[in-house]
């Protein structure tokens, strides 16, 4: 059996420039005796004996394998529910079965096509994935059914930002906010599309209605200080990205932003040393690289400037890829295929650092990712945690306990350890369930050499030198 490359490959998905937190992951409805069943103690045995209530419950804590049981429990006693299939939908899709949350989406319209949240629902899954129309004909049906829903309403303005469409998504904002005048959400996308619309004035009359109400709002910060360095107030500009980063340390596109400042000033030294701190911080901001690598040119320092250029070119080519699943992640934190991705592609560019987090997150949303874990697992056997990588491994076998390629990886932290003869009975297994896995014939010619077994040594390494030559033939 010919094992294909474990790393998935990304989803990579142009999309638009515009971050906003407008989507929401599908909620699931209470009634005010749902509450009441959740809420008080007495209630709570019973209403853990119905699946329905349950399955909310365990959504809720994030348990998805157990929601998921649930869930289907609740659909077998009302298989003619919307609402349970659009659980059903949410729970799938946490998990990475994104077709058949599609399907379980569309299901759940088709039985009961007269409730406008289940539009929404289906209308914030197709948006999740930037299927703008099909989105937009979600949240129009269910405007035609109830032209006070805000979430119709917001959302509906999120796609038209998507698609370019300034003035409409400026205009479905503004009528969101009529109806709920104090969501700062609603307040605060309304803000950005003003910016982007030049209308530099109305967009700080409404990120600064934000920032009175929240002052700690990073984005509303910078999205004020990007108001201003368009309108040409350099100074006020930087004092409001540096109330960005007062409010997030980590706020990256608010470092850039100041560097470009100090440079302005010639100011190369901080300009410079802000742009290294940034990379650190986020190193999927194609613009840190090019901004340096120009610092470099104008030192006389040829080379560094050139590799930072070069570096430029590599994050610009993901730079759209990172920003989608950035924005997913705000959006829903529990999107496990975002944090994936995001994983994915930092490895790829060799950001190790910033990608363990992400599979570590991926793993704790779904513990049976096995693509997570075998990422996550590699990187750290490479930084030499080798406890750390046993646990991914070991994780992964106890999903699929003839999962030949963790068998061997876990050898190899065996061996790593001088454990080789914990290493030769799992190397053993994994050379019976696969006779055509050269790795595992070459974890065994390690393994005996560690124990002093020569003859045994060669005698695996001549056959994995053979399963690799005709596998590759």
């Amino acid at each position: 059996m010919k094992y294909g490359l474990i790393f998935s490959a990304a989803l990579l998905v142009a999309c638009g420039a515009e971050k906003e937190p407008s989507q929401r992951p599908p909620s699931i409805s209470l009634s005010a005796r749902d509450v009441q069943q959740l809420t008080e103690p007495q209630a709570v045995e019973e209403a853990m004996r119905n699946p329905r209530l349950r399955a909310r419950a365990l959504l809720a804590q994030s348990k998805y394998h157990e929601a998921l049981a649930a869930f289907e429990e609740a659909r077998q006693q009302n298989p003619q529910s919307g609402e349970i299939l659009m659980g059903l939908g949410r729970t799938r899709l946490a998990l990475g079965e994104t077709e058949e949350a599609r399907k379980l989406y569309e299901m759940a319209v088709a039985l009961e096509p007269d409730k406008p949240a289940l539009q929404v629902g289906l209308g914030i899954f197709h948006l999740k994935f930037n299927r703008y129309d099909e989105a937009e004909s979600a949240f129009l049906a269910a405007l035609g059914m109830d032209s006070t829903y805000v979430a119709a309403r917001r959302n509906l303005a999120a796609v038209y930002s998507k698609q370019g469409r300034l003035a409409d998504s400026a205009r479905e904002y503004e009528r969101a906010l009529e109806l709920v005048p104090n969501d700062v959400n609603t307040r605060f996308n309304l803000g950005l599309v003003n910016v982007h619309l030049g209308q530099y004035e109305l967009a700080q009359s409404h990120l600064e209605k934000v920032v009175a109400e929240n002052p700690e709002h990073a984005r509303a910060l910078f999205a004020l200080g990007e108001a201003l360095l368009n309108a040409g107030d350099d100074v006020r500009a930087r004092a409001y990205f540096e109330r960005t980063l007062a409010a997030d340390t980590t706020y990256a596109q608010a470092h850039v932003q100041i560097a470009r400042l100090d440079m302005r000033q010639d100011d190369l030294a901080a300009a410079s040393e802000r742009l290294r701190r940034t990379i650190l911080i986020e190193p999927g901001i194609a613009e840190s690289f090019r901004l340096l690598g120009q610092i470099y040119l104008r030192q006389g320092r040829q080379s560094a400037g050139e590799k930072s250029l070069q570096a430029y070119e590599k994050v610009k080519s993901v730079e759209k890829d990172i920003e989608l699943f950035q924005e997913r992640v705000r959006s829903d934190p529990d999107d496990g295929e975002a944090h994936f991705n995001l994983g994915f592609i930092y490895g790829r560019l060799g950001f190790t650092g910033v990608a363990l987090p992400h599979y570590i997150r991926a793993v704790s949303i779904n513990p049976r990712n096995i693509q997570a874990l075998n990422n996550m697992g590699n990187i750290y056997f490479r930084t030499g945690n080798l406890d750390q990588a046993a646990a991914a491994y070991e994780q992964i076998l106890s999903t699929d306990a003839q999962h030949v390629p963790a068998m061997t990886l876990l050898a190899q932290v065996y061996l790593g350890q001088q454990r080789a003869d914990e290493a030769i009975p799992v190397l053993k297994r994994a050379a019976s369930l696969d006779g055509d896995w050269a790795p595992a014939h070459q974890g065994l010619a390690e393994a005996y050499k560690q124990i002093g077994e020569v003859a045994l040594s060669e005698e695996h390494r001549a056959k994995a030198y053979k399963l690799t030559e005709e596998n590759q033939q």
